[in-house]
């Protein structure tokens, strides 16, 4: 879990400013359980670590916890469409990038999970800074 968060992390300081640059309404979460997803994208996709093609239309795993971003309304009704965010780091699992479908309900489990745990950096973080006081400006190099 620690992994998918530091990757939560760095997507929210760095890939999603970029994709948020270009439509206001791109949200981050949170896989909300480990299954099997249909790959959406067109083409398919390739998956590095297990040197294998997954054509569109096949499946693959995605893990509890691992980070998505919102894509927008999925095609069926009740669903929403994703990404998953972060490069895939285990074997047997959905590649970087692959778009897939959530239903509402697990959609809005995984953004509130996400969101709780933005909350909580955000808390640690401040009570960094209080903490460090003048030391917190020398350290990031604000003066």
């Amino acid at each position: 879990m620690i992994k998918h968060f530091a990757a939560a992390l760095l997507l929210a300081g760095i890939v999603a400013p970029a994709i948020a640059m270009a439509d206001d309404s791109v949200e981050l979460a949170f896989m909300p359980e480990t299954k099997t997803v249909t790959l959406l994208n067109e083409g398919g996709k390739y998956v590095a670590i297990d040197l294998k093609h997954i054509p569109e239309g096949g499946t693959c795993r995605m893990d509890k916890d691992a980070t998505l971003f919102k894509v927008g309304p999925g095609r069926a009704a009740g669903t929403t469409s994703v990404r998953y965010a972060a490069p895939q780091i285990s074997s047997g699992g959905c590649p970087f990038l692959t778009t897939f479908e959530l239903s509402d309900a697990e959609y809005a489990a995984g953004r509130a999970a996400f969101q709780a745990k933005e909350a909580d950096a955000n808390r640690k973080l401040d009570e960094l800074k209080k903490s460090l006081g003048d030391k917190w400006e020398e350290l990031v190099g604000k003066k």
